[in-house]
């Protein structure tokens, strides 16, 4: 009998011993998991930044990360506007697919309800990386929807209560289940300061993605109008800005403002980029924003080094979308032109991705990307390779990432409601919705700065078709009847100029807040 109690005794305890054997190999398997630390700007083009060859704006840190990392030179934005990009940046999927075709008003956020989120339909990279054990954490500007609760799969949740930026020095935010009041703090400190928190009480039980979504530099009135008060203001002002183009007033912002139909909102956007436009003090204001956000890259950075996470986190720079300062006559974004416009100014984005002693440090990578690829890429290098965002057209460039050779990309594409657009290697070809606007082509080895438009040309007609059959078939695989705006679907939130559509499609016409049940594994 003693025998035997003894033996059912050493088996309770080799059972536990394996037991916990079982879960401490769990656990570590956990904390070996590579970190996720993704950085959004907001509005910032890859032109404004020193590591892209920007000579009047100081971004050391930045720069310091392109060193450090991959830096790709052919990254663009799927549209020209927050909202959307966003949108695809956690879902993988087109704005006509996910619904999102322009920046969510915030004078419609009292109609929407109160727990409403974008895209909470579809599967996003927090919730599918939750669901592979990360802790999950959105610091700084959502702009998806409703923002007092966590949303799309993040459980740390610090933002504030507008969806885009009115003033940098007074804000309302909502910290998890606290909502209050900064005042006379650049928000862009702020949510510095609420990172380093993060990072310093990370406990190290299961990897963290951290997405922090700066909503600086910005770029756009009245926060980037004329003088600024940030700390870095003075040292930008009597500089020469050669990189800000001095140009003439773009030709269709000037028939906006002398034609009455053009609607009020427009109008006031288009006297604030004339006052905006060769503006010395703007242009001090803009690049210092820049170097605002630029400190919160360098001080996130450092306390990853100082808790020694900076080895096994993949750090991703990147924006939303770029702006116009000055190119083509133009400020502010790509729907500023009546028909919108897709230049590359606006739309070539900064993309730095640097993990030490894995991905080559000090690398430009000269692939074609588009936004869409960004969800399947960081899943990929992070070894999730079981899940799937149905209907992406996106594709992984992991492989780059681990030092192989680039896959040649034939194409990306991108849209901006009633314009849409392909770029190959050679060329960026526009095509415009049926009634709204001519067709543009732009040689990008002969013409980069997208002067000359060939369209019309009897020679390039070849090309044009080519290219306007590549556009099509694309949207024909890759579009939801729901919200395809170029055969009678709707939006979700907004449109810039829903008066355009109703014209086409009649006066019933008009975007859509429906609320979906939310995506599950």
């Amino acid at each position: 009998m003693k025998a035997t109690n003894c033996l059912n005794y050493r088996c309770v305890v080799f059972a536990f011993t394996c037991w916990v054997a079982a879960a401490s190999i769990a656990a570590s398997a956990e904390q070996n998991k590579t970190n996720l630390l993704f950085i959004l700007t907001d509005n910032q083009p890859a032109s404004i930044l020193g590591a892209y060859g920007n000579p009047d704006v100081r971004t050391p840190n930045i720069d310091q990360l392109a060193r450090e990392g991959m830096r790709f030179d052919r990254a663009f934005a799927v549209n020209g506007m927050c909202s959307p990009t966003r949108a695809t940046l956690m879902t993988g999927l087109m704005p006509s697919q996910h619904g999102v075709h322009n920046w969510l008003d915030d004078e419609e956020m009292k109609h929407w309800p109160q727990d409403w989120s974008a895209i909470a339909e579809l599967r996003t990279l927090p919730l599918t990386l939750r669901n592979q054990g990360y802790q999950t954490a959105l610091i700084g500007k959502w702009h998806l929807g409703q923002p007092w609760k966590a949303s799309i799969g993040y459980q740390h949740w610090v933002t504030f209560t507008d969806g885009h930026t009115l003033d940098f020095w007074s804000n309302t935010v909502i910290d998890n289940d606290k909502t209050y009041p900064v005042k006379d703090r650049h928000i862009v400190d702020f949510f510095t300061d609420k990172a380093v928190e993060y990072l310093e009480n990370y406990d190290g039980q299961r990897p963290f993605y951290l997405q922090l979504n700066y909503d600086g530099p910005y770029l756009n009135p009245p926060t980037n109008m004329g003088p600024a008060r940030n700390r870095h203001y003075a040292s930008y002002l009597g500089e020469r800005f050669e990189s800000f183009p001095r140009v003439a007033v773009n030709s269709n912002i000037v028939e906006q403002l002398l034609d009455p139909a053009t609607p009020p909102f427009l109008m006031t956007k288009h006297q604030e980029g004339l006052a905006m436009h060769n503006d010395p003090a703007t242009m001090a204001n803009v690049a210092s924003q820049n170097t605002v956000v630029d400190d919160g890259v360098g001080r996130v950075m450092a306390v990853l080094k100082k808790r020694g996470l900076d080895k096994n986190t993949l750090v991703v720079f990147s924006s939303d979308q770029g702006n116009f300062y000055g190119q083509h006559g133009l400020w502010m974004h790509t729907v500023v032109t009546t028909p919108a416009n897709l230049y590359e100014a606006a739309l070539n984005i900064p993309l730095i991705i640097r993990h030490p002693d894995r991905i080559p440090a000090g690398s430009a990578n000269p692939q074609l990307i588009g936004q869409y690829d960004l969800p399947l890429t960081l899943l990929d290098y992070l070894g999730i390779h079981d899940v799937e965002f149905a209907g992406s057209p996106g594709q992984s460039f992991a492989a780059s990432l681990r030092g192989e050779p680039p896959n040649p990309r034939p194409a990306i594409f991108y849209e901006q409601e009633e314009t849409r657009g392909i770029r190959t290697d050679r060329y960026a070809y526009w095509a415009r919705l049926h009634g709204t606007g001519e067709s543009e082509l732009y040689d990008m080895q002969e013409d980069p700065g997208q002067l000359v438009n060939l369209a019309t040309r009897p020679d390039m007609q070849a090309v044009v078709k080519r290219l306007h059959t590549q556009l099509e078939q694309f949207f024909d695989e890759y579009s939801d009847r729901r919200y395809d705006l170029w055969n009678g679907g709707t939006a979700k939130g907004s449109v810039i100029r829903p008066a355009m559509f109703q014209a086409i499609y009649g006066e019933d016409w008009r975007p859509k807040t429906e609320r979906f049940p939310p995506f599950v594994e």
